[in-house]
């Protein structure tokens, strides 16, 4: 059975170590009714994360003069165990909303789909699995996991605390006298301390952690979750041995939620430019884009990276902004996910796969993101009758590929079915980025040939101004996160010959709605004020 609820207790010291634990909540129990109480400060943290964990999630804000203490200066001031029993409080905050609740500490990152292992009894238990003396001292359960679906369980635990030996842990032992239980499996809630003073050698627990299939086993179950400060020194041995692991497995949306917790930030990183050769990049398109997300984002982070060429997120997601494969080297072997910016699924992903290259759709974005978003917030959306240019192709070729596709259509070529169709040769272009989006703005369609790549930025561009893409073969439309429909935000056609057959079909009406849908799609998917949340939530969550 799946447990009704998840509560938590949380504050300032651990608000981060909280984010990491809801982020990789929302990815194995989506949607899940979660209780915290926390103070103020962590509350706050988690209304700017990015993404907005999908969770359902009821907030106690109880804890603040706890905020600015630590265990030392608790234990010092003998409130220590005070603190811990708002445990007690989220399990009852939870239990009066839902049937029973599965109690988990903030400093945890969920593996795998987390099961009551026996509904039937009153309280789900997790030994430590640690030596005798130990357990002797700090009781043989650990307090950072608990199930029950028990009302009165609480104030029992509250009770037992009072004489416990060791704060609310030991007092569990008293539970179990109480309330029929049954116990986790080793497979839960594997602690730093079970490496540490665990019943077993460490190497013989190591041992345990296999990987089959891409997903992570202890023993011959599933891994569910680990429990680490990951942000705490005292534990970097182990916890390296934790991202180990997660990185052989490939698990990157965990890892992910690892790295948000330890930077308190996510971090993109772009190439420190100038670089030489096949790597020289204006810093213009994604790159710019990014920065301005950044300056947009309070959690994200954009730095400049000498050591690299390509754009990553974080380690281990590589932000493939190139026009061609032409830029893969070894490097690529590193990454646990690549987003194809340019090109398609189905040819370059394709090619990337044989290597083993985990590969998935991503955005497009314009030449100038800032001097699009400039326009956009200066002009209002054209209407049909404000756009005197039927259909329009303002674009050039700088080399023989780009020449190709914008030059020829068999027998009858494109520019003979575009009212205004104007491409150029070489590196100077007719007009500004201004004039240019003036233009396009003016027209009610805009032709998209493909480029160097199978995508273009023009396709994104038109979009951003209400202007609606005509797509031709040779264009890739389908291979984006959130891939534009057809005849909801573009046309498609085959041959120049369609084009005035597909236009006279559209009414002004039909043209309306689809014009708007352009402009929703871009403001959602690649705008400065959308593009990273839409980004980080699909990466995490689909």
């Amino acid at each position: 059975m799946l447990p009704s609820s998840f509560c938590t207790i949380c504050t300032k010291a651990c608000s981060q170590e909280l984010v990491g634990c809801l982020l990789s909540l929302s990815i194995h129990h989506p949607n899940a009714k979660v209780f915290v109480v926390t103070d103020t400060f962590t509350k706050i943290a988690i209304d700017e994360l990015t993404p907005q964990p999908r969770l359902d999630i009821s907030w106690n804000i109880t804890l603040d003069k706890y905020s600015d203490l630590d265990r030392n200066e608790m234990t010092r001031l003998g409130i220590f165990s005070v603190f811990l029993m708002a445990k007690a409080d989220a399990i009852t905050m939870a239990l009066q909303e839902c049937p029973d609740t599965l109690f988990i500490d903030s400093d945890i990152i969920i593996l795998d789909t987390l099961y009551v292992e026996d509904p039937t009894k009153q309280l789900g238990v997790s030994p430590q699995f640690i030596q005798k003396k130990n357990v002797d001292e700090t009781g043989y359960y650990n307090a950072g996991m608990l199930w029950t679906n028990q009302i009165s369980l609480p104030l029992k635990w509250k009770e037992f605390t009072k004489s416990s030996r060791y704060f609310e842990q030991a007092s569990i032992e008293d539970l179990t006298k109480e309330f029929s239980f049954f116990e986790f499996g080793e497979n839960y809630n594997l602690q730093t301390w079970r490496f540490l003073i665990g019943s077993e050698p460490t190497n013989k627990i190591i041992s345990y952690i296999t990987i089959r299939n891409g997903k992570i086993y202890y023993k011959d179950s599933p891994l569910k979750f680990i429990h680490t400060h990951f942000n705490s020194d005292r534990f970097k041995v182990i916890n390296n041995f934790f991202i180990e692991i997660l990185t052989k497995a490939k698990y990157y949306r965990e890892l992910l939620c690892i790295e948000r917790l330890v930077n308190r930030q996510w971090v993109i990183r772009i190439p420190k430019q100038p670089m030489m050769g096949l790597w020289r990049h204006n810093n213009d398109s994604f790159r710019e884009l990014a920065v301005v997300m950044g300056l947009r984002n309070k959690d994200l982070k954009v730095i400049q990276d000498a050591t690299t060429g390509y754009c990553w997120l974080g380690k281990n997601i590589l932000f493939y902004d190139r026009p061609t494969l032409e830029w893969i080297n070894k490097d690529v072997s590193t990454a646990l996910l690549l987003l194809l910016g340019n090109g398609s699924i189905d040819k370059e992903g394709s090619e990337l796969h044989k290597y083993g290259i985990n590969v998935k759709p991503w955005i497009f974005w314009p030449r100038r993101p800032i001097v699009l978003e400039r326009y956009m917030k200066e002009h209002l959306r054209k209407t049909f009758l404000e756009r005197p240019i039927e259909s329009i192709f303002i674009g050039n070729y700088e080399n023989n590929v780009q020449k190709k596709f914008r030059t020829t259509a068999g027998e009858v070529t494109w520019d003979t079915c575009i009212e205004e169709f104007q491409c150029t040769s070489g590196n100077v272009h007719k007009y500004t980025q201004e004039e240019y989006l003036e233009k396009m703005a003016s027209s009610r369609f805009g032709l998209c040939l493909r480029g160097y790549g199978s995508k273009c930025h023009r396709e994104v561009e038109l979009m951003a101004l209400g202007t609606v893409p005509i797509i031709t073969p040779e264009v890739t439309i389908d291979s984006y996160m959130e891939p534009p429909i057809e005849d909801v935000h573009f046309i498609r056609v085959f041959s120049p010959q369609e084009i005035p057959i597909k236009l006279k079909d559209i009414t002004p009406e039909k043209w309306d709605e689809m014009s708007s849908r352009c402009v929703d799609w871009y403001v959602r998917n690649v705008h400065s004020t959308n593009a990273w949340n839409t980004m980080i939530d699909r990466i995490l969550y689909n």
